[in-house]
């Protein structure tokens, strides 16, 4: 997992360029500007989900929690680092200046 480089507080959401099918408890995301392939474990595709729109880092960490079982902490390490992920591979837009 990285080391989270966003605040809490950015505001994220999925590219345009980008499309997702849900397989079970998994998603499988293709980035069609790099013709990349990714498959989402659970949480990282409600993580997806969740972004439809735009959403910051806290919200989705909010919502999840209520979503998943688990400690605070852990749960928003997790989701703080998927976020780094989908930021640093082109899946999401950090829009927090826009």
């Amino acid at each position: 997992m990285s080391h989270s480089t966003l605040r809490s507080t950015a505001s994220v959401r999925r590219r345009p360029d980008v499309v997702a099918r849900r397989v079970g408890e998994t998603a499988v995301v293709v980035h069609l500007g790099s013709n990349r392939i990714y498959e989402l474990n659970d949480t990282g595709a409600r993580v997806w989900e969740l972004a439809s729109d735009g959403v910051t880092v806290d919200s989705l960490i909010d919502r999840l929690q209520h979503e998943f079982d688990g400690d605070r902490s852990q749960l928003a390490a997790e989701v703080a680092g998927i976020v780094d992920d989908f930021v640093r591979e082109g899946l999401f837009e950090d829009r927090s200046d826009a």
